[in-house]
């Protein structure tokens, strides 16, 4: 994503005028001449220096001509309009005890449910894309989680009054790229399972279930939540998973495994989250989701494999011409990649390195699903809340 940065580092040499360049400009505006009439003959035969004005306007008048010239040539030498990255927080910073760990979950994966549930056929693929199509078309999938993780809000809660049976609720507001708010809503019971203590180690864990309203439906919920401090070192193994079945043989689940180190004050943390799709039992595909900074900028890395294909992303949020969009790059089935995926309401853009296009559906969460049945006590039935 440092392109233009790196580029214009490679190709200062072709770009900026070079020395045979800047030695005819300066005899074009007669410089040298200027320099020589600045010497004076003295009457005892020596010469003398003349401090001149007109000697100081012609290097300005040079510099000019060359940033002229830089104005003309340095455009050309830039493949298309350079884009705006854009500032995004990073999000898994926040998730810091068990309440913000399944929000997050809630949120995360009602993304991914809601996106799946409104999946459709490629609307229009110009020559060239079909090798991409199959690709894109898992990619997209995951593009509503992509732009809450690039946003720049934080992931927002509100405590809830229970229903559907369960004790407590929880409002969770999620923001994409255009601004647009989700809302998802998670009743549940949490459960303290164990707390050990022993000199200077701790080991807790906790436990929920419940169910995630997401897009009017209503999914069984269940998480975990265990952590182990010793000293100056903590790890956890963190899970919540929502089951698209009665028979709970099918799901989606993230995990998060972290690992935090404070090594004279300097703290340490690492953390990585996979989201797994599994259906009867068996896991179909592995999806892991990490931040990377680099020179001040935050991206996104996806990494999606199934069965024996492992596709590698990395996203950037910028704006291009007035337009939302993710600067992408990685592999697809082993393949250097390089794409800009435009953000529309109703639909994703895609535009490849080739000129190449195709256009998926996108995922408009404008609803809210604090419901009308807050009072409704009756337990999941495996249908929509809306006929609960």
């Amino acid at each position: 994503m440092k392109d233009i940065r790196k580029m214009l580092k490679a190709q200062a040499k072709g770009v900026l005028p070079d020395e045979k360049l800047k030695e005819s400009i300066k005899q074009e505006l007669g410089y040298r001449a200027a320099e020589e009439a600045s010497v004076l003959a003295r009457a005892d035969g020596g010469s003398e220096q003349v401090k001149s004005k007109r000697k100081v306007m012609f290097p300005l008048v040079a510099f000019a001509v060359i940033l002229l010239v830089l104005a003309i040539v340095l455009p050309l030498a830039l493949p298309g309009s350079s884009p705006t990255v854009l500032p995004g927080g990073n999000k898994f910073a926040d998730i810091t005890n068990a309440d913000s760990f399944y929000a997050y979950g809630a949120a995360s994966v009602g993304s991914l449910l809601a996106s799946e549930s409104d999946t459709s056929p490629v609307r229009a693929m110009k020559d060239g894309a079909a090798q991409e199509e199959k690709h894109i078309e898992t990619v997209n999938r995951y593009m509503a989680l992509v732009e809450g993780l690039l946003s720049e809000d934080a992931i927002e809660t509100t405590a809830a009054e229970g229903a559907y049976g369960f004790e407590y609720g929880m409002k969770i507001g999620y923001t994409d790229l255009l601004g647009n708010a989700a809302y998802y809503t998670l009743y549940y019971n949490k459960h303290f399972l164990s707390s050990e203590q022993e000199e200077d180690e701790t080991e807790e864990e906790y436990a929920i279930e419940g169910v995630l309203v997401a897009e009017g439906k209503t999914y069984p919920v269940s998480g975990n939540y265990e952590t182990e401090s010793e000293e100056d070192e903590t790890e956890g193994e963190l899970f919540f998973r929502a089951y698209l079945d009665d028979a709970k043989n099918s799901y989606i689940e993230v995990t998060q495994e972290y690992e935090s180190e404070n090594e004279e004050g300097d703290q340490e943390v690492e953390r990585e989250y996979v989201y797994s799709r599994y259906e009867n039992g068996k896991r179909v595909e592995r999806t892991t989701v990490e931040y990377e900074a680099e020179e001040g900028e935050l991206e996104l890395k996806l990494t999606i494999e199934q069965e024996n294909v492992r596709d590698e992303l990395v996203f950037e949020s910028a704006r291009r011409g007035g337009e939302m969009v993710l600067l992408a790059e990685g592999k697809l089935s082993g393949e250097d990649v390089r794409f800009t995926v435009y953000i529309r309401e109703g639909g994703y853009h895609y535009v490849f390195e080739d000129g190449s296009s195709s256009d998926h559906d996108r995922y408009d969460d404008d609803h809210d699903d604090d419901d009308d049945d807050d009072d409704d006590d009756r337990p999941w039935r495996g249908r929509d809340s809306a006929s609960v």
